[in-house]
């Protein structure tokens, strides 16, 4: 678009972003005085990635990356110039009545209202709802071969409850829990056809179903390790974006700790922590472990601190991964966390290895290795 004069945010527009994006008809999730959260109209998302700032009249996508100002939203829609965008704003919104009632013809088709969004239901029915969920589903062959080679066993992993999101079965799966008389109301992952009023569940791609444990083994949600990534490996089940859906459950995930322990380990993920938890009991050293969804999710932490006190657990052991040395973001994530341990009243304790090992559960792995070896 070289050559094109550059309005950003200026009084010579006749409109707001706010405006455009009801214009265009982009879908709106989730609307706030300051800002909305959308549908990216250029990467197809569907979690709502696209960020609007109605305060500043910017966007951006935090998927694709794509972003700018209000004339930027209509051109890269309409792939026009920002010249031309100017122009045709300016016909639209300081127009005759004509061109007003255009305008309004234009919004009432296009503009698609977010969908209402159910409150996340109590901690007891998620864990009858994702339990059930899971015991109708099954582990696919290459799912079950990938985690034997991280070092899980075959026990280990029925144990852990992992499956493989359904592919072509989901709508009979869903139906056979409402006959098991499971409340899907407020469960992340589920919503309900506006059309036809059934209940339906949202999966996101192919790939393997983490239960996200609380401390007493209940299952609080559901984390999906994805086959194919785009953005990132894992997401969290959710159906925020959908008729009567709920929005994704963050959560801390526990696995093997329990009151009286004198310590336990922090680190990242799920499947990571489950990893090293097993692979410690083969080391004949069990040990506790909570995996955080993301290096920043300090809210999470908190309700670790919480809990991990009313357990009677005084040490954290900090065993983020080890680019927590090349990575500055990963590296101050770790500053912060030790220095809420540390306000809170825990010991904590930073871990290293040998860097040729990326997570906690590589290096248990190698331990296991060496011990069968010796």
């Amino acid at each position: 678009m070289g050559g094109d004069v550059k309005w950003e945010r200026s009084n010579d527009l006749p409109c707001t972003i706010e405006d455009v994006v009801g214009l265009i008809g982009i879908q709106v999730i989730r609307n706030t005085n300051t800002q909305m959260h959308c549908r990216c109209p250029f990467c197809n998302d569907r979690k709502a990635h696209l960020n609007v700032r109605k305060d500043k009249d910017v966007f951006r996508c935090n998927r694709c990356g794509k972003g700018g100002g209000v004339l930027h939203l209509y051109a890269f829609v309409h792939e026009v110039t920002l010249n031309t965008a100017y122009e045709e704003l300016c016909r639209i919104y300081q127009g005759g009545e004509m061109n007003r009632a255009v305008r309004e013809v234009k919004r009432k088709k296009c503009l698609v209202i977010a969908s209402p969004e159910l409150p996340i239901a109590t901690s007891e029915t998620r864990n009858n709802t994702y339990s059930n969920l899971l015991s109708l589903l099954s582990l696919s062959a290459t799912h079950r071969e990938s985690l034997l080679r991280r070092g899980l066993s075959g026990e280990d992993i029925d144990a852990l409850g992992y499956r493989t999101t359904p592919a072509v079965r989901a709508k009979k799966i869903v139906t056979e829990q409402l006959e098991r008389g499971c409340d899907l109301k407020g469960v992340s992952g589920f919503y309900c056809d506006k059309e036809t009023g059934r209940w339906m569940m949202d999966v996101q791609g192919s790939g393997i179903m983490l239960p996200i444990r609380s401390c007493a083994g209940e299952i609080e949600s559901i984390q999906v390790r994805l086959d194919k990534v785009y953005d990132s490996k894992f997401y969290t089940f959710t159906s925020v974006d959908k008729y009567c859906g709920a929005t994704a459950i963050g959560c801390p995930h526990f696995v093997g700790v329990k009151e009286g322990m004198e310590s336990v380990y922090l680190t990242e993920g799920v499947m990571k922590s489950d990893i090293a938890h097993c692979i410690s009991e083969y080391l004949g050293q069990p040990r506790g472990f909570v995996g955080l969804t993301g290096v920043t999710k300090y809210s999470h932490f908190e309700r670790v601190l919480h809990e991990l006190q009313a357990l009677g657990v005084k040490r954290i052991n900090l065993a983020y991964d080890m680019d927590a040395l090349e990575n500055a973001n990963v590296r101050e994530a770790k500053e912060r966390i030790i220095s809420m341990g540390i306000d809170a009243g825990f010991d904590m304790i930073p871990l290293s290895w040998n860097a040729t090992y990326k997570g906690v559960d590589d290096l248990f792995v190698s331990m296991l290795q060496n011990k069968l070896k010796a």
